[in-house]
């Protein structure tokens, strides 16, 4: 997969700019311009098959084609021109400029590549073709940049030994480094990115019959609100006949500071139910807490911040006392009575209100008769 080990890197654009790099070099140290141009085409070629057989993708070797392509129209305008040309330096500047403008070609076929490469790959391999183009905009507005300042720069007259100088900074190591700084941002890029997404819950996306049809970054989800539905499973933690309530987080997208069940938990992509009912109360207790799971209700919910499709599970315990105050548990068992008199306050979430009359007659009293109390 491209996600392992040094793969997810080859989403570097500078990568397969390394061809026209090294056609700098061995111009700079006076190979001859046909041999430079064709040794730097030799390796874009070499370099483009290594990506094709090694990572199974030629999605990110397009720029080992720009190089080649680049390197190509200047060893033609060597071949017509090279009796007729007395100024050094104007070969790399052709393929410079060649450069340049293949590079704007790439960036108005962004659509096609990724409908051509990218429809079947995963979402890390679409985030990289996103900073994959990313870089190649920076690497064309700083080419385009460093050609205006030769442009600039030809319209100075220097003596000789000062020429000389000027031209291997201009000609050769500001482009080079401009390169190269590009390279080592995306590595920081991707690098952050990958992490990123290693740690990034996926939700998946559901229907109101609960059917997954696809999956979405949290982070992603909970920005765009109401634009998807996802799983919520929610566990009532009965004593008796008495529910455990507190307040929800005072940075909770649903009902900040309203009274709720604390065990409410995003079921993940792949995830099984009732393992995520568990996980979502033994997170909070502790597992050395005892206690039974069942489930009692499926609804969808909907409000102008939201769309959930919930979960509702019950779990119960014989002691109320057994469960341990610490900072994640500062609420309290409430009895039927105490929740009915609330109401009129308005202090609970809109969830919990949707479900209390449902939770009352089909948990709360029979789990009350059984155990002999109110």
């Amino acid at each position: 997969m491209l996600s392992k080990g040094l793969r997810k890197y080859i989403s570097n654009p500078v990568i397969g700019l390394l061809p026209f790099i090294l056609y700098i070099i061995l111009h700079i140290a006076n190979v001859k311009e046909e041999y430079a141009i064709l040794i730097a085409m030799g390796t874009a070629i070499a370099g483009e098959l290594s990506f094709r057989l090694y990572y199974k993708s030629r999605g990110f070797s397009i720029t080992f084609y720009i190089s080649g392509i680049a390197l190509i129209i200047t060893l033609l305008a060597w071949i017509f021109t090279h009796n007729y040309v007395w100024k050094p330096n104007t070969y790399i500047v052709i393929c410079e400029i060649s450069m340049v403008c293949l590079f704007m070609l790439l960036r108005a076929s962004k659509t096609y590549i990724a409908a051509r490469f990218f429809r079947q790959k995963n979402l890390l391999q679409k985030a990289l073709m996103n900073e994959f183009y990313t870089s190649a905009v920076l690497i064309q507005y700083g080419l385009t940049l460093h050609i205006f300042s030769i442009l600039l720069y030809r319209q100075f007259t220097f003596s000789d030994p000062i020429l000389y100088s000027f031209d291997i900074i201009v000609f050769a190591v500001i482009p080079t480094v401009l390169l190269i700084s590009i390279g080592i941002y995306q590595l920081m890029k991707v690098g952050s990115l990958v992490s990123k997404l290693r740690r990034e819950e996926w939700l998946p996306i559901v229907t109101e019959k609960g059917e997954v049809t696809g999956k979405i970054a949290k982070s992603v989800s909970l920005n765009m609100k109401n634009k998807f539905m996802h799983p919520i499973v929610r566990v009532a933690l009965i004593s008796g006949s008495k529910v455990y309530l507190q307040e929800r987080p005072l940075n909770d997208i649903l009902n900040p500071k309203k009274l709720d069940y604390p065990f409410e938990k995003y079921m993940l992509f792949n995830h099984e139910i009732n393992l995520a009912a568990r996980n979502s109360i033994r997170r909070m207790i502790g597992d050395d807490q005892d206690f039974s799971l069942k489930f009692i209700l499926k609804y969808t919910f909907e409000n102008e911040d939201t769309k959930r499709l919930n979960f509702l599970f019950s779990a119960y315990i014989e002691d109320e006392d057994s469960i341990k105050r610490t900072e994640k548990m500062n609420g309290k068992f409430w009895s039927i009575k105490q929740i009915e008199d609330g109401f009129a306050d308005e202090i609970f979430s809109e969830c919990f209100e949707l479900e209390f009359e449902y939770l009352k007659n089909m948990v709360l009293i029979p789990a009350g008769a059984l155990n002999g109390t109110n």
